[in-house]
């Protein structure tokens, strides 16, 4: 069974507290539009080539996947219900015109 993206979100929000990414408890502390910015950066910066890190994958792939993980953990620190906004968003854009 595949998770929901809440789940993700709350694994992925762990992840980046336990390495000191996000500071649960001081949001001065956080920088939140900046790490999600680095992450973009850093998709631009590839190559097409294979990650360094995950064999099996692109490096842009792997990096996108990056911006994936911020957005998520940033959602979930702000208590968003992540599953129901992406559903209310895909809604409202496929009426969408432009």
């Amino acid at each position: 069974m595949m998770e929901k993206l809440n789940e993700i979100a709350q694994k992925a929000y762990e992840c980046a507290v336990r390495r000191g990414k996000i500071d649960p408890d001081n949001d001065s502390n956080n920088n939140l539009h900046r790490d999600l910015l680095e992450e973009v950066a850093e998709v631009f910066e590839c190559t097409g080539e294979k990650s360094p890190h995950i064999k099996e994958y692109l490096d842009v792939e792997e990096e996108l996947a990056d911006v994936i993980i911020v957005a998520l953990s940033t959602l979930h620190h702000f208590k968003c219900d992540i599953d129901s906004l992406i559903e209310a968003k895909m809604n409202y854009n496929k009426n969408r015109m432009d």
